[in-house]
C-alpha cells in the first residue's frame, strides 16, 4: 500500500486526487497538508487528518504529491528532500531560477513534475514536436488558452510547454499566444497553424479535474520505486506498454 501525503489537500486538484486515490486498492492519502490558518487544519482527511506542518508527518508517508503554488512547493520539496521521499508535483508557474532549483534536488531524491497530467495533453506534446519537423516555415503559429478565473500565471505551464517545443524547431518563428481568465473553465488549449488557403486548428479541452487526477495516479506508481533524477509525464508514457510498443519512435520532449 502507498502511503501518500498531500500537499494543497483542499484546493481544486487536491480535492480531485484525494477522491480518486480513495477509490484504489493500492494507495491511500494518509495526510493532507494545508497552509496555516486554514479551518480545517486538525480534522480528519481519508485515511489521516489535515496538518499543517509536513516536517510532522513526513516520515510517516511514501511519497509527497503537490497542486500548490512556486513558493510553497520549494518549501515542502526541501522537507521531502531531507527525508529522502519521491515527489511529484504539478505546480504551475515556476521561473527558471526555481525549475533550477527543483532539477538540482532531483540529483538526491526522484522527482516528478508536469505542468499537465492529462494523457491527452502529453500526447499532443509529442504530436507537436513530430509536426514542426515537417512544417513550412510560411505557417502562422498562434496559441490561445482559457483557465478559470482564479488561476494565477498566465500563460499556463501547458502553453509555455507548447511554446518551448515549437520555439525548440522553429527558434525564429514568432508565436502569437492569447491567454483568457473566464469563469470556471477548466481548461482549454487551441494551437492554429495557418497558411495561405488553408489552416490547422488543434484544440484539447478539459471537460472534467478527473483528467489530470487519473494522470497522477500513473504518477504515484511510476515514481514510487524509482531512483534520483528529474522526471517528466513523456517517462510515464515510455514506461507504459503501448507506450514502448507504439510510441518508441516518437522523439523526446
Amino acid at each position: 500500500m502507498i502511503k501518500v501525503i498531500l500537499i494543497g489537500a483542499c484546493g481544486r486538484m487536491g480535492r480531485i486526487v484525494a477522491e480518486a486515490i480513495s477509490q484504489e486498492k493500492d494507495m491511500k492519502v494518509v495526510f493532507g497538508v494545508e497552509k496555516t490558518g486554514h479551518p480545517h487544519i486538525g480534522l480528519p482527511f481519508y485515511d489521516g487528518y489535515l496538518t499543517d506542518d509536513l516536517g510532522k508527518v513526513i516520515n510517516e508517508g511514501d511519497i509527497c504529491v503537490d497542486f500548490t503554488n512556486p513558493l510553497a512547493t520549494l518549501e515542502n520539496l526541501e522537507i521531502a528532500h531531507k527525508a529522502k521521499k519521491p515527489y511529484l508535483t504539478g505546480t504551475t508557474g515556476f521561473t527558471d531560477e526555481q525549475l533550477t532549483i527543483i532539477k538540482k534536488i532531483s540529483n538526491e531524491i526522484p522527482i516528478l513534475y508536469s505542468p499537465n497530467f492529462s494523457f491527452g495533453i502529453n500526447l499532443l506534446f509529442k504530436i507537436i514536436k513530430e509536426m514542426m519537423k515537417f512544417l513550412p516555415d510560411d505557417y502562422d503559429i498562434s496559441l490561445i488558452e482559457t483557465h478559470h478565473k482564479k488561476k494565477v500565471d498566465a500563460p499556463s505551464g501547458t502553453a509555455k510547454k507548447f511554446m518551448e517545443i515549437i520555439k525548440n524547431e522553429k527558434r525564429e518563428k514568432e508565436i502569437k499566444s492569447i491567454s483568457l481568465r473566464l469563469g470556471d473553465i477548466i481548461g482549454e488549449h487551441i494551437l492554429i497553424f495557418a497558411t495561405e488557403g488553408e489552416y490547422i486548428k488543434i484544440i484539447h479541452n478539459a471537460t472534467s479535474r478527473f483528467a489530470f487526477a487519473k494522470g497522477v495516479l500513473y504518477g504515484i506508481r511510476f515514481l514510487i520505486n524509482k531512483e534520483p533524477n528529474f522526471y517528466t509525464f513523456e517517462d510515464i508514457l515510455l514506461s507504459l506498454n503501448y507506450g514502448q510498443n507504439k510510441s518508441s519512435n516518437f522523439p523526446r520532449i
